[in-house]
């Protein structure tokens, strides 16, 4: 039981620390006015493989999310969902494996019952 116990106990330890690997790449306070945002991202904060999107203040519904590269080359993402305040979207992959992300842009419409603005937090993840 005790062996039992302490393998939980690990398991859920090691999980903390793989869902640590996410590093903030960026955040925008977004307004139901404009429907369309750009987050800057800087290249010193490195490259990765996989982004994620969460959602605070209001729920949103993110329609599309144009990944602009270090290198000039753009990736299309097409989410179509609601996006709830508080909750961390499913992980995206990028293509070709680890990359620089110059910027992330943002095509979203307003979820009904929020407030005036939601904030967009990005995560990025190395593999």
């Amino acid at each position: 039981m005790k062996k039992l116990l302490i393998l939980a106990l690990m398991s859920v330890l090691s999980f903390g620390a793989i869902a640590d690997d996410w590093k903030k790449l960026g955040e925008r306070r977004v307004s139901f006015q404009s429907e369309h945002d750009v987050i800057h991202v800087s290249g010193f904060k490195g490259k990765y493989d996989t982004i994620a999107f969460k959602v605070e203040r209001a729920p949103i519904f993110m329609k599309n999310v144009r990944i602009v590269f270090g290198d000039g080359r753009s990736q299309n993402i097409f989410i179509n969902k609601r996006l709830y305040q508080g909750k961390r979207s499913l992980p995206y992959r990028l293509l070709e494996g680890d990359r620089i992300i110059n910027k992330i842009e943002l095509d979203y419409r307003t979820a009904i019952g929020g407030h005036k603005y939601a904030e967009v937090i990005v995560y990025g993840k190395r593999s």
